[in-house]
């Protein structure tokens, strides 16, 4: 996008090089042709890249089961539900839905916060929640719910990896940060020192041996998201779902060129300064990182697992086991399996389950399976 381009272009003339952060803020979130807050991030089988909402509506079902068994036992007259990037709204209309069908005395009292920054994609939105518009309330920002006002669940669903990152390197046994410049009129990379002690900070809390020329990301704004979730929420449930690993495995030497990608109509490229603001820009999130921080603000970690063993967890095979009348075609019932079989979405996305003062209440909150996904927990 010409826009985009001669935004980076007049900053790095005006400033010098530009962090990868600062330009991955631009590319994504410039309010006029930024990929995401203009709108253009295209999601579904025909557009860049699909998530779990997408895959189908069992997913949403589920978690409205997760946030109904929240609410019983946080024992409150109501509940609020907080979806942090909620998009075009498909997970809340989803959860909703069932909320509504299944538990209509619970759905007179809960109230949905869907947080999207992009105008025209909460216009869109709205729309697909019509039906439920006296329960939702769209925010372009957590800066807009009152400190406290929080009791219930907040949902982040394939949020924290879309945050704009920095890109470091590893050489010469010191810790370089990667920049982006102009070299006879192409945005180009070159080292530098890092531009925050922060994230030296970020390292410092690592026990790792990185290899001479490894690169990788840190992503400092989870801390801040947490921070202000934890100011919002009075009482309840974090819910993470997104494609991560903890911090040993992250940082692995196995990754010698970190995880960053780009998604353009399904396809993955390592070319982010090709045409910025028309295709997505994500890494990999670090679970360790968000259970350490959630640690120091005083959550629990209530469970971390794969999107499978959650799904397993919470019934996903007794509603195929349940199509008895047909409900689901074929088709779907293969749809739905994608969601939670390994070596698909099952072992690609993790689940983080944090709580803040739940004591006892939530002990045996979390039902288990006796079917096991194997995986890695470092």
């Amino acid at each position: 996008m010409k826009h985009i381009r001669d935004i980076i272009e007049t900053r790095i003339k005006e400033r010098g090089p530009i962090t990868f952060e600062e330009f991955m803020e631009i590319a994504l979130y410039d309010p006029k042709d930024g990929y995401y807050s203009s709108g253009k991030a295209n999601i579904g089988k025909e557009g860049d890249f699909y998530t779990s909402p997408y895959v189908h509506k069992v997913f949403g079902a589920i978690i409205a089961d997760f946030i109904i068994k929240a609410f019983d036992l946080l024992e409150e007259q109501s509940l609020s539900i907080v979806e942090l990037g909620a998009g075009k709204g498909v997970l809340a209309r989803d959860i909703l839905n069932h909320i509504k069908i299944n538990f209509p005395d619970h759905y007179k009292h809960i109230s949905y916060y869907i947080v999207e920054q992009s105008t025209g994609t909460v216009n869109e939105a709205r729309n697909n929640l019509a039906r439920h518009k006296d329960r939702v309330r769209t925010l372009s920002s957590l800066d807009e719910i009152e400190d406290g006002k929080i009791t219930g669940v907040v949902i982040s669903n394939e949020f924290f990896d879309a945050l704009p990152f920095h890109r470091m390197k590893f050489s010469e046994k010191n810790l370089h940060e990667i920049f982006v410049t102009l070299e006879k009129g192409e945005l180009v990379e070159i080292t530098g020192n890092p531009s925050k002690d922060e994230l030296l900070g970020y390292l410092s809390k690592l026990e790792m041996d990185f290899r001479d020329g490894q690169e990788f990301e840190i992503n400092l704004r989870p801390k801040k998201f947490l921070t202000k979730i934890n100011s919002i929420l009075s009482k309840g449930l974090l819910l993470t779902i997104d494609y991560g690993y903890l911090s040993d495995e992250l940082f692995s030497p196995e990754r010698m060129k970190g995880t960053y990608k780009c998604l353009y109509k399904h396809t993955i490229n390592e070319t982010p300064y090709v045409n910025p603001g028309s295709q997505d820009i994500t890494a990999h999130v670090d679970f360790g990182n968000l259970i350490r921080v959630g640690e120091t603000l005083g959550f629990s970690r209530v469970i971390y697992t794969t999107q499978g063993q959650f799904l397993l967890d919470w019934g996903i095979l007794e509603i195929i086991a349940g199509n008895e009348e047909g409900e689901f075609s074929e088709h779907e019932i293969q749809s739905i399996k994608n969601l939670f079989l390994p070596g698909l979405m099952g072992d690609k996305f993790k689940v983080l389950i944090q709580g803040k003062n739940l004591q006892d209440a939530f002990k045996n909150f979390y039902p288990e399976s006796p079917l096991k996904i194997s995986f890695k927990v470092l």
